[in-house]
Parts: structure tokens; C-alpha cells; sequence
């Protein structure tokens, strides 16, 4: 059983999963007239008639991308028009227009991911430094993409990005356990603990700042109902139908909303530590959660999972130093969960009963929120060893 590599899968200590280089801020000639409907998105919504200038855009050159980043900041791009394009109006749209649609299907495909707006887009590829010699964290990063702009909005997914950026630490010590296991190294295994709690504390400090700049009632109002998806959405019993797209048939598709259930970091932390979900509908939904994931961060959470055992090493040296640095990691995801789950306390579900005529509490993506991160916590906390 071989120990993980993260540079197998393009991930790196510095940056976690993010993108080891500055997203593209800009699309290449060719598709100017998309990256400027993006840049003033914010604009475009206070205007009428949204939806109508969205089927007036020419057709999105797909071969004019170049490279990598581009790549990503044109499913950038079109996810969010696509999301506004969803959203703009007071009656959902069954049907996504050909311009839109078909660029949208072909672009995902290159990235493995569903034409509907996820995680990766929204948040680890949305950033720009102000200082560029300086850290990506909060105080020296901005977004590139908004839906209205404004502070709630670009803090929410900040702390996000920094969280991202923090994991990476998380993410090398996951391989250095698991090689020290190989070699049957407990000081190496315990110092590789070591380094992934110091790493989880910090990812648990900066949602804890969640507060700061970002208000529920804001978020719930203006912020949340763009990053609704098709799946379990009562406006849209029969998903939405992409124009021009013939791999669809015409058959409405029903993909799930961006959440951050979408990131890669607790499912990792999970495969490392030997946290098991029971079976049931919410980890058949974790599961979900994976195809709206980078197909190599997936790739990198199974080889994680298939790798060898840092639960089964630490539970058979028994050393208590050891046991305690392992528990302690526990902890800080079962904490996280439990603040994540504060937070859709406060931030939706709170909202939600407040708000006249809002028939449930259904998350972003479409499932009984509540009911599945209290579970989540809950589930975590019993697994120390």
C-alpha cells in the first residue's frame, strides 16, 4: 500500500488546492465581450432586460482559450453569468440559451466538472493579490468575479480562499503520515499530526471570522439566491434544459447548487483520519459532492482513502503522545463541522423562519442542511480512538 504523493495531483504545500498560479484575470481576444459581461456583472443585474442581453452575446470561441488558466476563468465566467442568467428573474428558466448552454457544456468538459456554477469556480480559482509578492489570505486578496459585489458578498468567499490556502499545510502532512506508517516511524507519524493540527487551527481561526464582514441577513437576501442550483429545487420540478447541447437530448438536467461541501479538504481529512460516514442518503450525497470536484482532487481523496492506515498505526502503537496529537485532529474537524453548522444556524436557518412564505430550509445544494452537518458533527466526535 503506497503512501499518497499531493504532487501526483497538482496540489502543493503552498497553495493546497488552489491553483499554484495567479488565476487569469482576463479572457484572450475573442472572447472580449464575455469577460466584460462578467467584470460588470454587478452592473448588468441592476439593469432590466438581463436575460435578453445574456441571448444577444456572440458565440463564445472555446479554441481561443489559452492554456490552463484561461480555461478555468472562462468556466468562471460563464458559470456565473449562467448563474445570474438562472437567478435575475422572479420565475426560474427551464431552458438555458444555445450562446450560453453549449459553451458552458463544452468548457466543464474540459475542466471534468458540470455546466452549473461549483466550488471551484466560485471560490479557489476567484481570486486576485493586491500585493503580489505578499500571502493569499484575507487582507491581501480580492475577488475577481462577484454576482452584486459589495463587502458580505466578497467576505463570504474570501474566508473561504483562505481556508483553502491554509489546508495546504493539512494536505502535505496527510502524505507525510502515511509515508511515516509505511516505515513504521511513530515519531515521524506524530510529528506529521503535529503539523495537521497546527494547520486545521488555523483553517478553524479563519471561519471563525466569518462574522466579521459578512451579515446574515445580507447573506441570506442578497448573496445565497445565486448559488442555488436545479436538484430539489421546487421552481424547477423538471431541472433546466441546455440549448444546443445534444449529449442532453433535450432532457432537462438537474445538478446540484454550489456548496462548500464541494471542497476537497474535510473529505481528505476524513480519508487520512479514518473518519467513516454511516451509509445512509447523506453520504450517498458526499459522495455526489465529488463530481462537482477538480477529477484530480477526487482522484487524490480515494488514493488518500486507499492509502495506508494512520487510524489502524496509531491505535496498535499505542503511545500516548501519539493517540492524543491524533484525537486532537479529530476534534478540530468534528469543531469545524460544528462552527460550519453554527453558522447555517445563524446565517439560513434563522433567516429562513424569518422570511415569510420560505417553505423550508434546503441548502444550496438542495438537501436538509440541519439535519445532515449536526450529523456530520456528531459523527466525527464519536470517532477518536
Amino acid at each position: 500500500m503506497n503512501p499518497v504523493k499531493i504532487a501526483d495531483y497538482g496540489i502543493t504545500e503552498e497553495f493546497g488546492y488552489l491553483p499554484s498560479y495567479n488565476p487569469a484575470q482576463s479572457l484572450s481576444a475573442g472572447n472580449e465581450e464575455w469577460d466584460q459581461f462578467g467584470k460588470n456583472l454587478p452592473k448588468l443585474l441592476m439593469g432590466s432586460n438581463f436575460r435578453k442581453r445574456v441571448k444577444a452575446l456572440p458565440k463564445f470561441n472555446i479554441d481561443k482559450l489559452n492554456g490552463e488558466a484561461e480555461i478555468q476563468r472562462a468556466m468562471l465566467v460563464l458559470s456565473y453569468i449562467g448563474q445570474a442568467y438562472q437567478w435575475s428573474d422572479n420565475v426560474a428558466a427551464t431552458l438555458l440559451p444555445e450562446v450560453l448552454a453549449k459553451p458552458w457544456y463544452e468548457v466543464g468538459k474540459l475542466v471534468g466538472r458540470p455546466p452549473i456554477l461549483s466550488y471551484q469556480s466560485y471560490a479557489a480559482d476567484n481570486w486576485r493579490r493586491f500585493d503580489k509578492a505578499g500571502p493569499i489570505e484575507c487582507g491581501n486578496i480580492g475577488l475577481l468575479q462577484c454576482f452584486l459585489g459589495g463587502q458580505d458578498e466578497e467576505w463570504f468567499i474570501l474566508i473561504h480562499i483562505d481556508i483553502e490556502k491554509k489546508a495546504g499545510k493539512a494536505l502535505k502532512a496527510i502524505e507525510e503520515a502515511q509515508t511515516a506508517v509505511v516505515a513504521q516511524d511513530a515519531g515521524q507519524v506524530e510529528l506529521a499530526l503535529t503539523k495537521m493540527r497546527t494547520a486545521l487551527s488555523a483553517m478553524y481561526e479563519v471561519l471563525g471570522r466569518m462574522t466579521e464582514r459578512c451579515d446574515p441577513y445580507i447573506y441570506f437576501h442578497r448573496v445565497r439566491p445565486y448559488i442555488f442550483g436545479w436538484r430539489n429545487n421546487p421552481s424547477l420540478p423538471d431541472g433546466v434544459v441546455y440549448e444546443g447541447v445534444d449529449e442532453y437530448k433535450g432532457v432537462g438536467q438537474k445538478f446540484r447548487g454550489e456548496t462548500g461541501a464541494q471542497s476537497a479538504i474535510i473529505p481528505a481529512m476524513d480519508g487520512v483520519l479514518g473518519i467513516e460516514h454511516e451509509k445512509d442518503e447523506l453520504r450517498e450525497y458526499l459522495m455526489e459532492m465529488r463530481t462537482y470536484m477538480p477529477p484530480k482532487h477526487v482522484a487524490f481523496i480515494e488514493a488518500v482513502e486507499a492509502g495506508p492506515s494512520v487510524r489502524n498505526f496509531v491505535t496498535m502503537i499505542k503511545r500516548s503522545s501519539l493517540t492524543q496529537v491524533f484525537n486532537d485532529c479529530i476534534e478540530l474537524v468534528a469543531n469545524f463541522r460544528a462552527m460550519h453548522l453554527e453558522y447555517a444556524g445563524t446565517y439560513i436557518h434563522a433567516q429562513a423562519q424569518a422570511t415569510p412564505g420560505n417553505p423550508s430550509a434546503v441548502g444550496t445544494g438542495g438537501t436538509p442542511f440541519m439535519v445532515y452537518l449536526r450529523k456530520h458533527r456528531d459523527e466525527t466526535k464519536k470517532q477518536t480512538v
